[in-house]
């Protein structure tokens, strides 16, 4: 029996043809996200989640990040601000000013907008208790 999804929010897409298995009703494809989490930067959508795939898999990146967005002129910009891990944090400046060069770079080759990132140290973002809140939207509503 196919399951009916009515305005959940979730971003999937159609499989086309028929299933492996012998089944012939229509198949949804993976969830790539939520249209509730999903920012628009620039006129490009931006998941948050982009994001954190490419801060989890990155060694020296620590679990905590906040992502602000705000408006100068007519533009928008994007900040990322991450914590890096403690060994990190006693290295030499030039290691973590190539890190935060190669997170700008590999987020911006992801969601095709040119972030800022800011290195915090370990501890200084603030931890959210329940579901953690790491957007932030600063830009005037119109």
């Amino acid at each position: 029996m196919p399951l009916i999804r009515y305005r959940t929010r979730d971003l999937t897409s159609f499989v086309p043809g028929i299933c492996e298995c012998g089944r012939t009703h229509r198949r949804l494809a993976r969830f790539t996200g939520r249209t509730d989490d999903m920012l628009i930067i620039n006129g490009a959508n931006v998941f948050p989640s982009q994001i954190e795939e490419v801060l989890l898999r990155t060694k020296g990146v620590g679990a905590n990040y906040f992502i602000i967005v705000t408006k100068e002129g007519v533009l928008d910009r994007l900040t990322v601000q991450v914590e890096i891990t403690p060994e990190m944090f006693a290295d030499d400046s030039r290691v973590i000013n190539a890190l935060r060069r190669r997170l700008e770079n590999e987020i911006a080759a992801l969601i095709t907008i040119n972030p800022v990132v800011e290195i915090k140290q370990p501890g200084s973002l603030p931890v959210s208790e329940g579901k953690a809140k790491r957007v932030e939207d600063r830009r005037p509503q119109e």
